[in-house]
């Protein structure tokens, strides 16, 4: 027979690298989203006459 898996749990080190790691994403997709967002207004500003 084989052994149960060991469970394993979740320490400070762990919860402080999700933390940092969701953090960066969150930062990441505003940066995305702010930059779609300008550079369809900036476009317009600045070519719309063309």
């Amino acid at each position: 027979m084989t052994d149960a898996a060991e469970e394993h749990t979740v320490d400070r080190s762990d919860r402080l690298v999700i933390l940092a790691s969701s953090v960066g994403t969150v930062i990441e997709w505003y940066d995305f989203y702010l930059y779609g967002s300008l550079a369809a207004i900036i476009t317009v500003q600045f070519l719309g006459a063309i």
